[in-house]
């Protein structure tokens, strides 16, 4: 159903994000900065037989282009047969998200939370309104999910885990039917990064966001949350997308220094195996999670 004719770019990403919602599993967004993390992310989506979500922010797609970062998942896309979509993360840059549509990443992720909340749906109903004028889909976020996607293992999650910011759920239907946009990304105790603990998700406001947001949910911060509550999530708020960053860059880190650290090698494709193996593993384990293994064949 979902897989790829070889060498079509076309793709109904609505579709799978609705056999998602409708039969209890998520994607997983997985956030790639350069062709080896990419790789670690189509060589797990291959293992596993799943759909996958590539993402890139500002900052990853700066590193790599946005028309080089499509042509490189359209190649993946049409080698594999897989469905493998890809999305611009947390966008509020106008030129950068003219770009991306124009070269037709299938999901626009527009992050205008830390503006006054008119600019936000000014902004996020512009860019859907262009979006779905070329057949893509658009996100759209409210609340602005605290925390960053990096390494904050020695610090408490408490420090950004701000209950009066969570998700409203009344203003959350306003806003999506304000703006149009396709997707919600909620907030109810998932935070960016990895903490000392794991976050405490809200589930009793995470049902009623699901209850009442006319739109597919997404959770970001899918890093550090213990397992059993991600899966939770999906149940109770038919999560149908996960984005992944912090654990991925963690793990390319930590592999690529020792890597280095265990030989002489001055070839790139050497030292770099271990790293794509490393970060593989991480997105398998995600994958099988998110309940999205042998979904590519749905």
């Amino acid at each position: 159903m979902f897989r790829r004719s070889k060498n079509s770019k076309m793709f109904d990403t609505k579709k799978l994000l609705t056999h998602a919602r409708d039969n209890g599993y998520a994607i997983g967004a997985f956030n790639v900065a350069n062709l080896e993390t990419l790789k670690a992310v189509v060589n797990a989506a291959v293992k596993l037989d799943s759909p996958v979500i590539i993402e890139a922010s500002a900052g990853e797609v700066g590193h790599m282009g946005i028309g080089q970062l499509r042509t490189l998942v359209d190649s993946y896309a049409a080698e594999t047969g897989l469905p493998i979509i890809l999305n611009l993360d947390h966008a509020i840059d106008e030129p950068s998200i003219h770009q991306a549509i124009e070269s037709r990443f299938d999901l626009i992720h527009v992050d205008a939370s830390k503006l006054p909340i008119e600019e936000n749906i000014e902004l996020t109903r512009r860019v859907a309104k262009l979006a779905h004028q070329q057949g893509l889909l658009c996100e759209g976020e409210l609340d602005h999910i605290q925390g960053s996607s990096d390494d904050h293992r020695a610090v408490d999650v408490s420090t950004v885990q701000k209950q009066d910011l969570y998700t409203n759920p009344d203003r959350a239907v306003e806003f999506v039917q304000a703006t149009g946009i396709d997707t919600f990304a909620a907030f109810f105790g998932n935070v960016h990064g990895v903490f000392k603990q794991p976050p405490e998700l809200d589930f009793e406001l995470l049902k009623k966001i699901a209850d009442q947001v006319p739109a597919f949910l997404s959770m970001h911060g899918g890093s550090g949350i213990r397992d059993e509550d991600v899966q939770r999530a999906i149940e109770v708020g038919r999560i149908v997308k996960i984005n992944v960053n912090s654990e991925l860059r963690i793990a390319f880190r930590e592999e690529l220094e020792l890597s280095l650290d265990s030989g002489d090698t001055v070839k790139a494709y050497e030292f770099y195996a271990p790293v794509i193996e490393g970060v593989q593993k991480i997105v398998e384990q995600k994958i099988k999670i998110f309940g999205s293994d042998g979904r590519a064949e749905s």
